[in-house]
């Protein structure tokens, strides 16, 4: 079996002395992981989202596979900041996503995410938070944040269920406030501002039902914690 694909780099780890196992979500497989020899034309610059072009090989889907690529980008940017957001989406969609299964939305939101200019820290993280309630969307764990699921009324909900992700107005929910979350109002406005105040409590919020999916509250994402840090130090 063999493919050609495009994608993007997520992650890679040491295999033996010479070789590493990379991590890519490719265009039309979704994703997939692959065994790449060290060269001496070759070194391992990549880093999180970058694009590459790649042929991978094996006798069976089922096997670990050689994946040979041609870097297609150099990312542009140095920002430390977006670094670790696209770091941390990488470390979810490697979590998340089920080997070879394709998807064409979660493929075409990281390729945008790939790309943002850089403007600002909040911007960079709202973008970010966006993708987030995206990927939730399409894991099946979509959040309904503008609608009372009880009454039914738009834009006027202010709590949102741990159990369900539904929302409902404060006069509903507010003798239920203590096991409910408080929904920050970047999620409400749907992130189109570039600078809030509850970048947190949505990252909580958000991670609350990562770890649902996982059935493992005691699980730790390594880079949205580096991200819930550094906004900590803003």
């Amino acid at each position: 079996m063999k493919i050609h694909d495009e994608g993007f780099f997520l992650y890679s780890k040491n295999f033996g002395e010479k070789s590493k196992i990379l991590y890519v979500l490719s265009k039309d497989y979704g994703l997939i992981k692959g065994l790449s020899n060290s060269s001496k034309k070759r070194n391992y610059n990549l880093i999180n989202l970058d694009k590459i072009k790649f042929t991978w090989s094996s006798r069976n889907q089922n096997s670990l596979g050689y994946l040979n690529y041609e870097q297609e980008n150099y990312n542009s940017s140095n920002d430390y900041f977006f670094t670790i957001i696209k770091a941390a989406a990488s470390e979810l969609c490697i979590k998340f996503l089920p080997l070879w299964e394709q998807n064409t939305a979660i493929y075409r939101e990281i390729s945008n995410l790939s790309v943002l200019k850089y403007d600002s820290n909040s911007y960079l993280i709202g973008k970010y938070l966006e993708w987030e309630m995206n990927f939730l969307k399409h894991l099946g764990y979509g959040l309904n944040i503008n609608e009372c699921c009880v009454t039914g009324e738009l834009d006027n909900t202010y709590f949102i269920s741990p159990k369900t992700g539904n929302a409902v107005n404060f006069e509903i929910g507010k003798k239920y406030s203590k096991y409910l979350f408080k929904i920050p109002v970047c999620m409400k406005e749907n992130f189109k501002k570039k600078k809030y105040n509850d970048y947190i409590d949505a990252l909580k919020i958000t991670e609350y039902f990562f770890l649902k999916i996982l059935e493992n509250k005691r699980f730790k994402f390594i880079f949205r914690n580096q991200i819930v840090c550094m906004l900590e130090g803003l």
